[in-house]
């Protein structure tokens, strides 16, 4: 899919082993953004840059075979290492120098603004999908994800609720992730405490929705994890079953005594 936005600018730089770059835009508009990084050519690596108009307006990330193992923190000015790996990597020039490159990609999205002389900014709405990151047991801490996939421009609003609460704690959210038809995705992660009866979900807003979305999940177990439930709730009400007959029949042999009581007198 060829996207010309008038608002957002992406660049990235595959290593040698995995082919054609990465770019959301024109590669010639990245050319002048130096290289910041060595890295091995046995994995397929990008470096992705992403500049637009609106929040967020910047971003710096290292992807390894998909996945992000480094990002620059503007606000702390300093690299951030998602894996213990990269936690030594740093990029030549710091800061300082990503955001120099930054600066060069701001002028040309002003540039290929003008060439697009005000078209309408292509929108593509994302597909939403919820899932948890391990098998789910009773009372077992696990992480729920909720993924917005193949979305554009990469501006996108993602928030939880829990049994109908807004859910702000245990919250994480990764940057915007460039995929290879330049659209983006984007995961939000919920630390959580499975119990039977709770409702998860996932309320998403994107331009590109006719209306935001909203997906739905509740956890469940395998069957041979609510076997032992079944089973305890099933004695449980047999004793009570029990336990009314017993009741009933000590009542009635009580009627029965004072019957016989109030005879004999």
């Amino acid at each position: 899919m060829n996207r010309v936005p008038s608002s957002s600018l992406g660049c990235g730089e595959l290593s040698p082993a995995s082919g054609a770059p990465i770019t959301s835009l024109n590669q010639e508009a990245c050319n002048n953004i130096p290289k910041r990084i060595s890295l091995s050519d046995r994995h397929r690596h990008a470096l992705n840059y992403l500049v637009q108009e609106r929040s967020p307006d910047k971003q710096f990330d290292v992807e390894e075979d998909g996945d992000e193992v480094l990002y620059m923190d503007f606000n702390l000015k300093k690299e951030i290492g998602r894996i213990p790996e990269f936690q030594h990597l740093a990029m030549q020039g710091g800061e300082a120098g990503i955001s120099a490159d930054i600066a060069i990609m701001k002028q040309n999205l002003n540039v290929l603004k003008n060439l697009s002389r005000g078209s309408q900014e292509p929108k593509s709405a994302p597909q939403i999908a919820m899932y948890p990151e391990e098998p789910v047991e009773w009372g077992q801490p696990n992480t729920l994800i909720c993924l917005a996939d193949g979305f554009f421009p990469p501006h996108i609003t993602m928030t939880w609720k829990r049994n109908s609460e807004p859910v702000t704690d245990e919250v994480n959210i990764t940057e915007f992730y460039i995929k290879q038809d330049y659209s983006y995705q984007r995961f939000t992660y919920l630390s959580f405490i499975p119990n039977p009866g709770d409702m998860y979900s996932c309320h998403v807003e994107h331009e590109g929705l006719q209306d935001s979305t909203t997906v739905f999940w509740e956890p469940e177990v395998p069957e041979e994890q609510s076997g032992p439930w079944t089973v305890i709730c099933v004695l449980g009400i047999i004793l009570g079953i029990i336990s009314a007959v017993v009741g009933v029949i000590l009542l009635i042999k009580e009627r029965q005594r004072l019957q016989a009581q109030q005879h004999g007198i």
